[in-house]
């Protein structure tokens, strides 16, 4: 996920489940937390990279259902509502396209900058390519039980 402004970027990739299959507690979320890798560029052109797990597999799903719903026109908002608030995302119908916020907390910063945020402007042909990739991570990383 690339969310660009100007020479800001905040990319975020899922690389993991944060437990192997088998690690915690069947009966809670333990096994659906997903590793998010950040790699922030601000506006001073500073590269900043960390990781976080802060997300869960059926909060991917329903990041994914709000923006497609958001891009259907069917609602002219989206704010997430996740269980960690580590990780926003905000998208807002505007014109032709769509104003979306990404927040990140960079946990294991040592200059006292520990958040990435992007506000940028998305096409609807941007919002679809968004779609797709995350229509691809929900299959790669399905719920486990």
């Amino acid at each position: 996920m690339l969310f660009k402004n100007g020479d800001a970027s905040l990319k975020l990739d899922i690389v993991n489940y944060e437990l192997p299959a088998d690690g915690g507690a069947p009966d809670s979320d333990d096994r659906n937390w997903l590793v998010l890798r950040c790699t922030w560029i601000n506006e001073d052109g500073a590269v900043v990279k960390d990781s976080n797990s802060c997300l869960l597999t059926y909060e991917l799903k329903e990041l994914t259902a709000g923006l497609k719903v958001l891009n259907a026109g069917i609602k002219t908002a989206y704010d997430s509502e996740f269980t960690e608030p580590w990780f926003t995302l905000s998208a807002r119908a505007e014109g032709e396209g769509f104003r979306v916020d990404v927040s990140f907390y960079l946990p294991n910063t040592m200059d006292g900058d520990d958040t990435a945020e992007v506000s940028c402007t998305m096409t609807r042909d941007e919002m679809r390519a968004l779609l797709d990739e995350l229509d691809k991570l929900c299959a790669k990383f399905p719920d486990r039980t």
